[in-house]
């Protein structure tokens, strides 16, 4: 035992050591590892709004439910890159407004009570996006009986509508957010503009400016007079400008990047193949017109039943003939948006345009046995056809609330507006009067059709397309020459002599801002950015796919945050810098010439230019008829004593003496009070935005999406 304490007591020490670093390894890899980095900070936080962190699942949460209610209101499965990247920014501006907005409305006290609400939605003067759909298409009055029993029957399948019930309610609860939000708004910029007071003497200055009118002459010695190759502009000239107008010549921090794109555009042997697949099909349906199983298995969408107006055809080439040939025939093959297409046509009728039918739905309950439904249906249906009556056995047994309690009465409907079964019976199958039932998502119908009206042709028909594409084998190409052109050219310099001495589709991009998507010839560029905030100057990419292309990038520059290099600036700069000394030049010629205290026409003589007049020149309006935009020679003709000549004016288009004729002032108003309202009616459009911007530059905004996404 003794000996077993002497070995404790030596190791101790190093045992607390040991165990100090292996705790010391492991403190460091958890941080290394979980969300928050000793290097890039909080692994989680996509930005901060004065001082407000955004946390990726927030944010990935809000994108979600944006890109989810984006696919229902267009009814689409997936979306593009360019969408995606659309909306997570609007949500990101969103998110960023509602957290400034919030901060205000905290500090004001501002809020939205159940009242307020309630009057919102189902109140004499409810919110436009209530007001429209909750009203009444027969008398044209707002219904908030209907907006109670949508709200009530959120959770409960509703006709004409196949979004499932829990996210219709998630829907609702959104859209209800956002009607709260917008109002709070409303109620902050009402306050705004509360504020906005106009004194006396400013109406009468504004007045007197709108109104005071000048009788100028002037003579204008042109720019244009020197050429440009007389003046020389000099990197230090672009920084001098720069430095005297650095507001002007801010930017966020971005990369320069160059490119080059090898596209995957169908080859020859892609586009007859193509031709040879249209065209067998063609002849197999020519032959065999009656053969429906050929034309089920080549069709875009199968066999469908719809009728298509003209309008709605979706081949523009073909919309006018469908309507005159013999029912049967077969159109194609022809070439068009980037496709070869056939189209035959199935049947032509006149279609009514809008239908008014009535309904009772007896609902299908999920896991039940649709029989207990469809006998109450058969029940219901003999009813009717033994003298009931449909308005009562609608208000009394539809599962369709909302229209039950109108007796069944859907008022009237477009084509294409209800499911499919419904839409069938409503505008091709049923007639005026008819009474049926339809079997559909939502259980059974009993249909009743009440009107139809403004009948127009309409065709059935079947597509069948076949796009012009790139192979796989031509896409292999495209492919082998960015990979070879990559592992070839990996440095700057050969990158650069390489692109120079052969025709490679280059394409630059000069002002890459961290969160782009898009690149010059590239609309989904998104992962070439990312590499590019992520490479060092002077790397060469890998190969990027983008649209349909395959991409090899070169990072040439990394700008900070901060004011434009002369570089940079210099082609923006250049013109208002060859401005400025082909005006000291002239007006130095002016002086020199000695003319300035002498008539306008002995100036005009001597620079040979013609002595030109104004009449009713205002000083609020910087643009006048024959002299153009020229806010410092408006502004210098308003100094001017009458029957002087100014000193040259270096303005926009050239240096100006100038003299006044005469000044014609208003008569004074003796009220200001409605010219004051005038003032604050104008200024009040603009200030809803512009107190959002003021409130954005007084707080620091901090954005890293670019790490995320």
């Amino acid at each position: 035992m003794a000996i077993i304490s002497k070995i404790r007591n030596r190791l101790g020490p190093i045992i607390v050591i040991v165990i100090g670093l292996a705790l010391g390894v492991f403190v460091l890899e958890t941080a290394l590892n979980s969300n928050s980095s000793l290097l890039k900070g909080n692994k989680d936080i996509v930005g901060v709004v004065d001082g407000n962190e955004i946390h990726y699942r927030d944010f990935q949460n809000k994108v979600d439910t944006a890109l989810n209610s984006y696919k229902q209101q267009t009814n689409q499965n997936s979306l593009d890159d360019n969408t995606t990247y659309m909306l997570r920014d609007q949500t990101w501006n969103q998110m960023v407004n509602d957290m400034i907005n919030g901060e205000e409305f905290h500090k004001l006290g501002l809020t939205i009570s159940v009242n307020e609400l309630t009057d919102m939605f189902m109140g004499k003067d409810p919110i436009s996006e209530i007001r429209k759909p909750f009203t009444n298409p027969q008398t044209g009055t707002f219904d908030p009986q209907a907006v109670k029993n949508y709200i009530n029957n959120l959770d409960k399948p509703q006709q004409g509508d196949q979004t499932p019930p829990g996210q219709r309610r998630a829907q609702w609860v959104a859209f209800e957010k956002a009607a709260k939000q917008q109002r709070m708004v409303e109620k902050y910029a009402n306050l705004v503009k509360g504020g906005l007071y106009i004194p006396k003497w400013q109406a009468q200055m504004d007045y007197d400016e709108k109104n005071t009118h000048a009788e100028v002459k002037y003579v204008m010695v042109p720019y244009t007079s020197i050429s440009d190759s007389a003046v020389k502009v000099t990197d230090a000239d672009i920084q001098t400008y720069i430095d005297a107008h650095k507001e002007q010549f801010k930017q966020d921090e971005n990369r320069k990047l160059e490119y080059v794109i090898f596209s995957v555009k169908p080859s020859l042997q892609d586009s007859e193949e193509v031709v040879k697949q249209i065209n067998n099909i063609y002849t197999k349906l020519s032959l065999a017109p009656d053969d429906t199983n050929d034309l089920k298995l080549n069709a875009d969408n199968g066999i469908d039943r719809f009728y298509y107006s003209k309008e709605n055809i979706a081949s523009a080439k073909v919309r006018d003939t469908l309507l005159k040939l013999n029912i049967g025939s077969l159109i194609g093959p022809y070439f068009e948006d980037g496709a070869y297409k056939i189209v035959k046509l199935l049947d032509r009728r006149m279609v009514p345009d809008s239908v008014r039918a009535r309904h009772i739905l007896i609902r299908v309950a999920q896991g039940v046995d649709s029989a207990v439904a469809l006998k109450k249906t058969d029940s219901l249906y003999q009813a009717l056809k033994n003298g009931a009556s449909f308005d009562s056995l609608a208000i009394r047994f539809s599962d369709d609330k909302g229209s039950g309690q109108k007796g069944g009465d859907l008022g009237y409907m477009q084509q294409g507006k209800t499911v499919k079964n419904f839409n069938n019976f409503l505008f091709f199958q049923g007639r005026q009067g008819e009474v049926n039932v339809i079997r559909t998502e939502f259980g059974y119908h009993i249909v009743e059709i009440l009107d139809a009206k403004d009948f127009h042709p309409a065709v059935q028909i079947v597509f069948i397309t076949r796009p012009l594409e790139a192979s796989s084998e031509t896409d292999k190409l495209a492919y082998e020459q960015a990979t070879q052109f990559a592992s070839k050219y990996n440095t700057r310099q050969s990158f650069e002599k390489e692109v120079s001495s052969k025709p490679y589709t280059k394409q630059l991009a000069p002002n890459v801002q961290k969160n782009a998507y898009q690149l010059p010839g590239l609309t989904s560029a998104r992962e070439i950015v990312k590499w590019g905030y992520s490479a060092k100057v002077g790397e060469v990419s890998q190969v990027f796919s983008s649209d349909n292309n395959y991409v090899v990038a070169l990072l040439t520059e990394v700008k900070p945050e901060g004011t434009m290099s002369v570089q940079d600036a210099r082609q923006q700069v250049q013109l208002a810098v060859l401005k400025e000394k082909k005006g000291a030049q002239i007006a130095a010629q002016l002086a020199a010439s000695g003319t300035l205290n002498a008539t306008l026409e002995s100036i005009a003589t001597k620079f040979n230019q013609p002595v030109k007049s104004i009449s009713n020149l205002a000083f609020a309006n910087a643009y006048a008829q024959d002299l153009g935009f020229e806010p410092k020679v408006v502004g210098e003709t308003f100094a001017l004593k009458s029957n002087t000549v100014s000193k040259p004016i270096l303005g926009e288009s050239g240096v100006f003496v100038i003299s006044v004729s005469s000044l014609n002032k208003p008569t004074p108003i003796a009220d200001y009070n409605s010219y004051k309202q005038q003032i604050l009616s104008s200024l009040q459009p603009r200030l809803q935005y512009g107190y959002a911007e003021a409130l954005k530059k007084s707080i620091k905004i901090q954005d890293d999406r670019y790490l995320f996404f």
